[in-house]
């Protein structure tokens, strides 16, 4: 196999001047992910599949495979606690097994559990377990995160009205060019900074996240408390960009489901609103990943839960007003998808191996096809951040559009950073900044309680240098 390098002397398992992130030192982030956090994912993983077997009313061969798969996915489990070698994935009939072997045997050759970076070992071990199901006959389809994903958004429902009633309020306020363009602004602002927060819920980092725990989380988004913790703030460039597009296209690559993906989706809802969006194209994942990240199927629980709460099983009537809010916007929605207003593409080079820095070697579906022709690209989330800038000890300082590499030319669309902190990789923050946080906490990259919105104009950046 071609190995896939770049200009500046990227290789996945080579970096021009600081070792990917692994686990081996046993003091960082990722030792504790892949010691704590990540075994806890898989265990719970197993009992979902046990439990969804105990309630199974199918067949015999059913129930059999059910038990089957629990076996393999303790097997797993095991492979990792005990730092066993990264085997090839079996092959579950999917584009990208060739791919995610060959990168293995190429780059990672002998690599273990503990050795391998985390951008190596983690997506990896998702994959495996998307392979194991793909490949049964009576599982194939089932998404051993769905019932918790469904669960987070039924138990904040009057929030999710509460935001849906907004934001309705916000794109009647600011369609048409009679609405003046601080109130745009302003409202732009606000939803982009709800999408940022709303990447907090994420329960890959926090798996236990309770109902009070996301109430508290929703009413710091509505209130604005959250603000002065996003550490780099690009917003008004972004919106000079933005404000600029005329009926143009916007990408979203998403992150996490249920509550992040309303955010979202209530961002798109305004843009096409207010006429800057002719087109926005969602890319989600097209295998359960990172346990809430959203796949096609999740999209459109969602949609559907936002049309009619009663049939996500919401918990409790709603006030009349606020279900109607709720019917209006989801209706809405729906047509937005059915006349391709909104289209979901979910190239299989979001589940792959490669940063997103070989998307023009390796992601061509995703980058020709789609990325290349928007206006602005959103990459929403901490595993899409780290993907970006690649998963290295970066100096905070460097800037934002130098990580990114072949994703900062003069052909590529603006790319807008959404994210949480939620590990050690963090580019383009003022020194200064950087230094007073890690005195004030230590861990502050780590606990999700910051955020940034970073801009690479790419082939916006000479009008933003003509201002």
């Amino acid at each position: 196999m071609a190995t896939a390098g770049a200009s500046d002397g990227f290789a996945p398992n080579r970096t021009p001047f600081k070792p990917l992130i692994a686990a081996a030192d046993g003091s960082n982030f990722t030792y504790a992910s892949l010691h704590d956090r990540v075994p806890h994912i898989l265990t719970d993983v197993v009992n979902d599949l046990f439990a969804a077997v105990e309630r199974c009313t199918g067949s015999a061969g059913a129930t059999a495979e059910g038990k089957a798969l629990t076996g393999e996915l303790s097997r797993l489990k095991h492979e990792m606690v005990t730092n066993k070698p990264l085997t090839p994935i079996e092959d579950d009939g999917a584009e990208d097994i060739a791919v995610w072997n060959g990168w293995l045997a190429a780059y990672f050759p002998g690599a273990t559990w503990y050795s391998a970076p985390f951008l190596a070992w983690e997506p990896y071990m998702y994959r495996r377990i998307a392979a194991l199901f793909r490949r049964s006959q009576h599982w194939a389809g089932h998404d051993f995160f769905a019932a918790r994903k469904e669960a987070t958004f039924r138990a904040s429902m009057a929030a999710v009205a509460k935001l849906c009633a907004r934001t309705e309020a916000l794109a009647a306020q600011t369609a048409g060019d009679a609405a003046g363009p601080a109130l745009r602004q302003v409202a732009f602002a606000e939803l982009l900074q709800a999408s940022l927060w709303g990447n907090q819920t994420d329960l890959s980092m926090f798996p236990d996240l309770t109902s009070d725990a996301l109430e508290a989380m929703q009413a710091r988004i509505l209130s604005g408390a959250n603000s002065a913790k996003i550490v780099v703030n690009d917003t008004d460039r972004v919106w000079q960009i933005v404000s600029r597009i005329k009926r143009g296209r916007i990408d979203i690559v998403l992150d996490n489901a249920g509550f992040e993906l309303l955010q979202d989706v209530l961002l798109a809802h305004w843009l096409v609103a207010a006429g800057i969006a002719a087109k926005v194209v969602f890319h989600p994942k097209r295998v359960p990943w990172y346990v809430s990240d959203v796949t096609t199927r999740d999209f459109h629980w969602l949609v559907d839960a936002v049309r009619d709460p009663s049939l996500a099983g919401a918990a409790g009537p709603l006030p009349p007003a606020d279900a109607a809010a709720l019917g209006r916007l989801g209706a809405r929605w729906a047509e937005l998808l059915a006349d391709g207003t909104w289209e979901l593409r979910d190239e299989l080079f979001w589940t792959g191996p490669y940063g997103y820095r070989y998307l023009p070697t390796e992601g061509r579906d995703a980058w020709e096809g789609a990325l290349l022709k928007a206006d602005v690209v959103l990459f929403k989330g901490d595993l899409n951040y780290r993907k970006l800038v690649y998963d290295l000890e970066w100096p905070v300082s460097t800037p934002f559009a130098d990580a990114l590499g072949p994703l900062s030319g003069a052909d590529a669309p603006a790319i807008v950073a959404v994210r949480t902190a939620k590990c050690d990789t963090i580019v383009g923050v003022d020194a200064a900044r950087a230094a007073a946080l890690f005195a004030q906490q230590k861990d502050w990259v780590c606990s999700g309680q910051y955020g940034v919105i970073q801009l690479s104009p790419g082939r916006w950046a000479v009008q933003e240098d003509a201002e």
